[in-house]
């Protein structure tokens, strides 16, 4: 997956996770942490591994090993800071912040077992497996993302972009009526 299918994938988990347990639904800047989240796997590991810190654009972002550790260490900072008792905006910050990066090991993961790729998830056990080698860790990721998003209609991931688009307008203009009155149409 791309940045925007990362994203998308993300935003969709949340609301489904929210629908699912009826906790409220993601707030405008729960989406923040959301995104953060769904992007820090990626913006670890592939500049890394184009630098040859990393033999490999997915291990120690893309790690669950790691990110247990990463989502324990955001719910210990924002139970630190009192993020519980500052109100709505950062009650939800550490959860969307987990969805979000868990959210992206899965879409890889996902994404690679339909690819027909089997031995590919293995990157969610690193370091205890070795790392997979992909040929698009020799390529520069901007130069990676300029290429997909040249064309952003042939993006791998548009229909799930548009799904998550639609979504989210949809429940905006949903929140927009019951603030200002109107009765819910659904």
């Amino acid at each position: 997956m791309f940045p925007l299918g990362h994203a998308a994938f993300a935003y969709l988990s949340y609301v489904g996770l929210a629908a699912a347990t009826r906790r409220p639904l993601p707030v405008r800047w729960a989406l923040v942490p959301l995104a953060v989240g769904s992007q820090l796997p990626d913006l670890l590991d592939k500049p890394l591994a184009f630098h040859g810190v990393l033999a490999s654009g997915r291990s120690l972002g893309h790690s669950a090993l790691v990110a247990g550790l990463r989502v324990a260490a955001v719910w210990a900072l924002a139970r630190r800071a009192g993020a519980w008792s500052a109100g709505r905006l950062l009650e939800h910050a550490p959860a969307a912040f987990a969805v979000g990066y868990l959210s992206h090991l899965l879409g890889d993961a996902v994404e690679a077992l339909v690819a027909g790729q089997y031995g590919d998830p293995t990157f969610l056990l690193w370091p205890v497996l070795p790392p997979v080698l992909y040929p698009g860790d020799a390529v520069s990721p901007v130069v990676r993302l300029v290429a997909v998003y040249r064309t952003p209609l042939s993006h791998p991931d548009v229909e799930l972009i548009l799904l998550a688009a639609a979504i989210f307008v949809g429940l905006e203009a949903r929140e927009q009526r019951r603030r200002h009155g109107a009765p819910d149409t659904q």
